[in-house]
């Protein structure tokens, strides 16, 4: 299900955006770092700063998972069902070695956030139906940022 080039768009890109459902039923979408593919139907992500998404997958384990590759003009779109195993859970001293590379949080990782994926797909930009390629817009893409950040103040 979690295809090559969607590991590839999740372990390229710093941030996902995830998708929870909040108890009076608003969506609730909230940015997050420290994802890992653990295998070809499971994600997971820590909790550092998380008390609301938590709090909403123990009400609706439902959820959306994006992950956008702005050089390449690709998204990966994963949903799923989201489960919260807490620090002290057996659970999560198996997933702990995944997070290590964020060796500088895991002091403050109070559990993780696993997600059965039920659906994956790979979506693209339009641009791609007239004939970009991924090399083209990539590097379109990267001299754009870099010319923005070349132009920023100070920022």
């Amino acid at each position: 299900m979690i295809t090559a080039e969607m590991r590839r768009i999740v372990e390229e890109n710093t941030i996902g955006l995830v998708a929870t459902v909040t108890p009076d039923g608003a969506p609730a979408v909230s940015p997050k770092g420290t994802m890992v593919v653990l295998d070809e139907t499971r994600i997971a992500f820590s909790d550092i700063r998380s008390p609301q998404t938590a709090r909403n997958i123990g009400i609706n384990p439902a959820v959306e998972l994006n992950f956008i590759d702005v050089f390449r003009r690709k998204a990966c779109r994963l949903k799923g069902k989201a489960s919260y195993l807490p620090q002290g859970d057996a659970g999560y001293d198996e997933l702990l070695p995944h997070f290590q590379k964020w060796d500088t949080l895991v002091g403050r990782m109070r559990g993780f956030v696993v997600v059965e994926v039920t659906r994956a797909e790979v979506l693209s930009s339009p641009i791609y139906d007239v004939g970009a390629t991924e090399a083209d817009l990539k590097a379109q893409w990267l001299a754009h940022y870099t010319a923005l950040m070349s132009t920023s103040s100070g920022t």
